[in-house]
């Protein structure tokens, strides 16, 4: 059942000027052990083997369905340090989400191939924004061929050669990758009047320019941390095939240049290192570009502006349709009292070629996304 008109996707709708995007801001860590390093950060000639030890992989379980639980248990231990306001209208509640969320909604307006699903929950003031599967994902997932593993691995691999464990040592890619290995930032900022709380996978800090001491013990206090984390430059490691002629180069600077900027730009990354490969997995060429470049080289095929302007479209959309559907279910009165709501969910949804739907056919219930532990304890404390 239908509760709001749909939401437009045409770029053509959102090609106004860029939307006020504060520099993101780091409150938090997660996986700090797997912090990476990266010393190289030149265009060369090189030669990786990114086959190397493949047959000794860890991969990621294909069907691990992470949902938001990293985020929730970092929001949950350290809600006391972090002390958000509570927020009393939706209209100022903050959303929480992963950074390839936000890379798949504001790239929708130029994507024509792969759909999505999103959940949207409203508990005690906060809203949480989760992915979720479309069903032709999940019988890729469940059908990916040995070869598609491969490429996957091929990425996890460049990022073995390019990077270390200490800002002073070396890559060591003669040892098999554990792909489970993570590092990610917690961050916020504001997009238009929309306060973003988001969790961001980072590949390595940058200390090719200057000297970067080691970093904090696992055991040090956070403060400590996020202070040696808040001035370091980050970058992002890719890897793709050679570009051998205008087709390709096409399809490069339209599709994987588009991803590869709202990826950095959402987490203030200003430099990107792709390793080109051949179709055996050697890369044999680095090339440096930085975020700039990538929007203004790529300018005749998508623009950044229609980007972020239908993400922050989408956000309000958001809000919107919870608001709808708190006067549906408990009336008017029910706004000015979130914090004693319950659950509020809605599923969004959108195929390409169609327009953004909500509806109500998604049952929590048969897919909840917040643990109990974090339903009845974030956020439990007194109103002031």
């Amino acid at each position: 059942m239908q509760i709001q008109p749909e939401l437009h996707v045409n770029a053509s709708i959102y090609s106004n000027s860029f939307p006020r995007f504060d520099r993101p801001k780091v409150i938090g860590y997660i996986g700090l052990h797997n912090l990476k390093f990266c010393k190289t950060l030149r265009d060369k000639k090189v030669c990786f083997d990114l086959n190397l030890h493949l047959d000794k992989v860890k991969r990621k379980p294909v069907d691990r369905d992470v949902k938001l639980d990293d985020l929730l248990h970092f929001l949950l231990t350290q809600e006391h340090r972090l002390n958000f306001p509570i927020q009393k209208t939706i209209n100022d509640a903050p959303i929480h989400c992963y950074r390839g969320l936000m890379t798949c909604v504001a790239c929708t307006p130029y994507e024509n191939t792969e759909p999505w699903k999103i959940v949207a929950i409203l508990h005690k003031g906060n809203i949480y924004l989760c992915a979720r599967d479309t069903d032709e994902k999940k019988s890729r997932n469940r059908n990916m061929s040995e070869k598609d593993k491969q490429f996957t691995s091929w990425g996890f691999k460049f990022e073995q050669f390019m990077t270390s464990d200490h800002p002073e040592a070396n890559p060591n890619p003669d040892v098999p990758v554990d792909e489970t290995e993570e590092f990610s930032l917690v961050l916020t900022t504001k997009l238009n009047n929309h306060k973003i709380i988001y969790g961001a996978e980072m590949d390595a800090i940058r200390c090719d320019k200057v000297v970067v001491p080691s970093p904090p013990s696992n055991d040090a206090d956070p403060q400590t941390v996020l202070e040696y984390l808040c001035d370091k430059e980050f970058i992002e490691l890719k890897t793709n095939r050679h570009i051998e002629n205008n087709k390709q180069e096409i399809n490069f600077r339209r599709y994987k240049c588009k991803k590869w900027w709202c990826q950095s730009f959402l987490v203030g990354v200003d430099t990107i290192l792709c390793g080109f490969r051949n179709d055996k997995g050697i890369v044999e060429e680095l090339k440096v570009f930085t975020v700039k470049e990538l929007s203004k080289q790529s300018k005749k095929y998508w623009s950044g502006n229609v980007c972020f302007n239908f993400l922050d479209t989408f956000f309000t959309y958001v809000k919107r349709c919870l608001i709808r559907r708190v006067k549906q279910k408990y009336g008017e009165k029910a706004l000015t009292n979130l914090h004693n709501l319950p659950l509020v969910t809605l599923l969004f949804e959108w195929n390409p070629e169609a327009h953004v739907q909500v509806n109500e056919a998604y049952t929590y219930e048969d897919d909840p996304i917040l643990p109990e532990l974090f339903i009845k304890n974030y956020g439990s404390r007194e109103l002031i």
